[in-house]
């Protein structure tokens, strides 16, 4: 019974998480129609103070369910691999050494996509020389004039720099997925779902506000927020799949690993797409406080800040 009410809960997470990403991800598109952002100067959507505050809100819940509520989990499940010789004892935190593995795997992947795409720009042709003509003033006789050449990088296409967000972010949400598939309980999957979607909602809505204002074709901005929706779902599935090969209380190494790769990749995101801004300004920082305070006081309300080691050896 307690399976089925966990393999329930998970569908639903999927259903949820699909339909409800799709809605926030066109949303802009529809606000549009009022605010006539397409209209301004173009500019990137995470500059607009209420998404960065709210992205930031996002990250302060996404630190407190990464720090609290998944890493004692990751090292807890760990640990009791190497107990049970599933995983070979080492001589240091191999919990601590997965999740850094996640960090800089991403941190490799995301790297690896802007040289390729950097690399693409260049074998379009070197710099454009730009002559600029600058009059001197202060003189009633015909001004003279002085050529000014500057160097002008080419400009990134529009849905190349939209191919690059969806690949990046894609990826951070297929891990975030995978770790609320690999959840054992009902409460915390509803707990992981509602930390991931808070973040990857407000992530859904800065998306789809960078592809519009970068004047994307229409069909090619489709397919990106598509991919983008059905990722979450996808890693979620791949969680309950792995989850699903193994006992309810028998660690599985599968799940361990994962559970520790998905745990750097989060922490990646907190810290490069969201926590990293340049005196963002305090009203930003209370955002990402509040959002923190929040997640900390349901961890500790539902009771998983801390708990006891349920794990069995086979």
């Amino acid at each position: 019974m307690a399976d089925q009410q966990l393999m329930v809960a998970k569908i639903v997470a999927i259903v949820v998480l699909l339909v409800v990403t799709l809605i926030f991800c066109f949303l802009p598109y529809l606000l549009d129609r009022f605010y006539k952002w397409t209209k301004r100067a173009k500019g990137n959507a995470r500059e607009f103070m209420v998404v960065l505050c709210l992205l930031n809100f996002g990250g302060g819940v996404l630190i407190a369910t990464t720090f609290i509520h998944m890493l004692p989990e990751v090292v807890e499940l760990v640990n009791a691999l190497q107990q049970c010789r599933m995983l070979v004892p080492t001589p240091f935190g191999l919990p601590e050494v997965l999740l850094c593995t996640g960090f800089y795997l991403m941190y490799f992947i995301e790297e690896t996509m802007h040289f390729v795409v950097r690399r693409r720009q260049l074998r379009k042709g070197p710099a454009v020389k730009v002559v600029v003509e600058v009059l001197e003033e202060g003189q009633k006789q015909e001004p003279q004039a002085e050529l000014v050449v500057e160097q002008q990088e080419p400009e990134e296409p529009n849905w190349l720099r939209g191919l690059g967000i969806i690949v990046a972010l894609s990826l951070h949400e297929l891990f975030g997925g995978m770790a609320i598939g690999l959840e054992m309980s009902v409460d915390t999957v509803w707990f992981m779902c509602g930390a991931i979607a808070v973040h990857k909602l407000v992530l859904a809505f800065c998306i789809g506000m960078e592809i519009m204002m970068a004047h994307t074709r229409w069909l090619i901005a489709v397919i990106y927020l598509l991919v983008f929706s059905i990722v979450t779902p996808i890693g979620l599935g791949i969680g309950i799949a792995v989850s699903e090969t193994s006992s309810a209380n028998e660690p599985s190494t599968a799940s361990g690993i994962l559970q520790s790769l998905a745990c750097g990749t989060l922490i990646y995101v907190i810290f490069f797409e969201i926590v990293a801004k340049n005196h963002a300004g305090w009203r930003v920082f209370v955002s990402s406080l509040v959002g923190f305070i929040l997640m900390f006081g349901l961890q500790i309300a539902i009771g998983e800040a801390k708990g006891k080691s349920h794990f069995v050896c086979p």
